[in-house]
């Protein structure tokens, strides 16, 4: 058996909740080497400025630092840049990357998600999905030189990069399957909120409807067809309908895997069915859930860290998000679904259960929001002390 000093942790994610993996760790008494790999050549960056910042930027911005050199030179990782796992032996212990094969004594898995896209708009110039900073950067590099750009999806990404785009004065289709936007993350009555955002800064959005089917040319792609028979005039199409785990890497490993989500099934302290292998972020199916949210990718990739090196942690979080569209301050936090919804004007939407609040929706009402977040969190911590 390795020594303390000799034992390796393995963090297979360079994002939040892999570099957080790694502070967690060490906070709890990992003396070990500790090796990140990620699969992007820039170094660990933050993901929520790539819809917001990055895009309204006048010049290329760049790489939102996560942490700094000097930060990741304290924690004494080393970090393997665009290198990718394909394949993890939890017999052996090791998994095997693009540019070799690593063994472990302890494992992270926090290898987020990848973009969900459209088969017949694959392989299209013109079409893109917003997940990674070269997305960003090619997605800002659309809009500079477009008049008008469809956006598939009317969730927080498809409706940053609308706001993104009007800011621009871009004329914007947001096109959305479903009725309302966010309308099963939120409730009918904050949908309609939002949807109204979109309506009041000029962006056309088109709910109940998909797309059949696109048309290009030798410059990339011309027009949109839409379910309703109308098509669209287009510059640039944007995906934001969504992400899937990435996990297919892990099949055959013996890391049980949401047969629904595909998602890694782990428990409250994220460790999964294999030995000596926790999950973190966007992939980790905690009990049955996945958080696809900042704040729980980065508590989570803490808490399996730190069960990595020793400790006998459980995750537990309130949940919370935040976006920005067309300058409004859009927070989340708390449960929101199979709710009551109470609309207490001025942007502010509550959500009951039992009569108990468990959550709310603000649009430019930070206080309200923050005085709730602060009740859940202190709830949340009294049920872990009881």
């Amino acid at each position: 058996m390795s020594s303390p000093h000799h034992r390796h942790l393995l963090v297979v994610g360079a994002g939040l909740a892999g570099i957080r993996a790694v502070e967690g760790a060490r906070a709890a008494g990992w003396a070990g080497p500790v090796t990140v790999v990620g699969d992007e050549p820039h170094a660990p960056y933050d993901r929520p400025p790539l819809s917001k910042a990055v895009l309204s930027a006048e010049e290329p911005p760049a790489v939102p630092a996560l942490r700094s050199s000097e930060v990741l030179e304290t924690l004494q990782v080393r970090h393997l840049s665009g290198v990718r796992a394909v394949a993890l032996d939890t017999e052996r212990r090791t998994v095997t990357t693009t540019a070799g094969e690593l063994g472990y004594d302890a494992l992270v898995v926090a290898t987020g998600s990848a973009a969900t896209t459209l088969p017949e708009l694959a392989g299209v110039r013109g079409v893109h999905v917003l997940r990674s900073y070269d997305d960003a950067l090619a997605v800002r590099e659309a809009l500079t030189r477009s008049q008008e750009v469809v956006i598939v999806g009317a969730g927080f990404i498809g409706s940053e990069i609308a706001s993104a785009a009007r800011a621009r004065g871009i004329d914007v289709t947001l096109v959305e399957a479903g009725g309302r936007p966010l309308e099963r993350a939120v409730g009918t009555g904050a949908a309609a909120r939002l949807m109204q955002l979109h309506t009041d800064a000029g962006v056309r959005l088109l709910t109940a409807t998909t797309v059949s089917g696109i048309r290009s040319t030798d410059l990339g792609v011309d027009k949109v067809e839409l379910s309703s028979g109308e098509t669209l005039a287009a510059d640039a199409v944007v995906l934001g309908i969504g992400a899937r785990p990435a996990t297919a890497w892990l099949r055959d490993s013996g890391v049980a895997l949401d047969p629904r989500t595909g998602g890694v099934l782990c428990d409250s302290r994220l460790a999964t069915s294999a030995p000596a292998v926790w999950s973190a972020g966007d992939i980790a199916c905690v009990d049955g859930v996945r958080s696809e949210h900042w704040t729980a990718a980065g508590e989570q990739g803490r808490v399996a860290g730190a069960n990595a090196a020793g400790a006998a942690e459980a995750f537990a979080s309130v949940p919370f998000a935040w976006s920005t569209w067309h300058g409004h301050r859009i927070q989340v936090v708390g449960e929101t679904t199979a709710a009551d919804e109470e609309d207490h004007g001025d942007g502010f939407v509550l959500y009951r259960r039992e009569g108990s609040a468990v959550g709310a929706l603000g649009i430019d009402s930070p206080g309200p929001v923050a005085r709730l977040r602060r009740a859940l969190n202190a709830q949340l911590a009294g049920a872990g002390a009881s």
